[in-house]
């Protein structure tokens, strides 16, 4: 049994000879029958003296594996331009969520701490600024109105501010901003541009790429402007995603046009790579324990534990995953956008059963999706 599933072996359905053996095996210990082999014999000895009788033992049985809860929102084109919508996990309650927002679906949607808002770049009358979009109510409201491109935006821990990069000043440089759009403040200046900012989801450092020392790196930022090398080799470095206990960071080595999936201690230590060998894989997606982390190469789906440095590998044949992985908010599900019959849906994996469900079917790019628990 993979860690993960025995991690989750009390919330799995017992389906087939094999996980039913795996149920009962859950339970530990020998279970002692001998009261129930002389059931029908009596003496005279044992009737004059009274005893307890034996506990009747019921089979276990495993917990049914919850239905899926939350929303999902993603970027969808098709109503011709790219929108946010936001559907149901098993896609029959679908809503539209924003109007001529030209959502840029580059850039996948970011989810606030609290799980009630959504941050997303798009471009509006020719000019690209970050927008906030309160899930409950569909309101949205513009954080950043500046000239120039303003793109990637990120929570604070807190979700009152957000980190962004922004060419206003002519390349790219890392700000950040209070959520209503106030107090905008730059934090780098460097002529080689820095892009791809990612708040630390417990403290107030900023992880960003450079390419200030002559190749794409990943440095830390702290919000008085101190600034930290994380990585300087030879190879680009890319897409740096945080584990949700802020002690490491995973992000992409790239060899050519193919990537290898690393991990660097927040202080700049223990680097080391994940996978065995370059290949297309996609934006590495952390698990709500900081546990696991999940990845695709365009086939298979890849879950690498770091407690034991196994892999699972979740696949079906003819959906072919593409873009960023999202973790359900109960662990037990990734969604993603799979290239299925020419069009481009949403699919979500039942990890613990490796089984693939389609979440939208209609003509149009559907991509970038966020789970949110509410």
């Amino acid at each position: 049994m993979t860690p993960f599933l025995n991690k989750h072996r009390n919330t799995l359905l017992i389906a087939g000879t094999a996980l039913v053996v795996l149920g009962l095996s859950a339970c530990g210990g020998n279970i002692d029958l001998s009261g129930a082999a002389g059931a029908g014999e009596t003496t005279e000895e044992a009737s004059a003296t009274p005893t307890e009788a034996a506990p009747i033992l019921e089979e276990p049985t495993a917990t049914p594996i919850p239905p899926a809860t939350g929303k999902i929102i993603f970027a969808s084109k098709r109503d011709g331009n790219t929108e946010l919508y936001m559907t149901s996990p098993d896609g029959l309650e679908v809503t539209r969520l924003s109007a001529n927002a030209g959502i840029d679906s580059s850039a996948t949607p970011r989810l606030s701490p609290d799980g009630a808002k959504i941050a997303f770049s798009a471009t509006i009358g020719d000019n690209t600024d970050i927008y906030i979009l309160d899930i409950a109510s569909g309101l949205i409201s513009r954080v950043t109105d500046a000239p120039g491109k303003d793109v990637s935006p990120s929570w604070s821990p807190n979700g009152q501010q957000l980190a962004f990069a922004s060419f206003r000043d002519g390349n790219y440089e890392i700000y950040i901003v209070n959520s209503d759009g106030s107090h905008p403040i730059r934090l780098t200046n460097d002529s080689s541009g820095d892009t791809t900012p990612i708040w630390s989801p417990v403290s107030n450092e900023i992880v960003f790429v450079s390419n200030r020392f002559g190749n794409s790196d990943l440095l830390l930022l702290s919000l008085n402007g101190a600034i930290s090398p994380l990585t300087t080799t030879t190879a680009p470095e890319n897409t740096p995603t945080w584990s949700p206990d802020g002690s490491v960071i995973a992000f992409q080595t790239f060899d050519g046009e193919l990537a290898n999936i690393c991990l660097i201690g927040r202080d700049g230590l223990n680097q080391r790579c994940i996978t065995p060998y370059a290949a297309k894989y996609s934006i590495p997606a952390w698990s709500q324990d900081s546990q696991w982390i999940a990845y695709h190469d365009y086939v298979n789906i890849q879950m690498y534990n770091l407690l034991d440095n196994s892999t699972v590998t979740l696949s079906q044949p003819g959906i072919e995953p593409r873009g960023i992985l999202a973790w359900s908010p109960d662990g037990l599900r990734l969604v993603f956008q799979a290239e299925a019959n020419g069009d481009m849906d949403l699919y979500h994996a039942l990890i613990p059963t490796n089984e693939f469900t389609r979440i939208t079917a209609v003509p149009g790019y559907d991509g970038e999706p966020v789970w949110a628990s509410r």
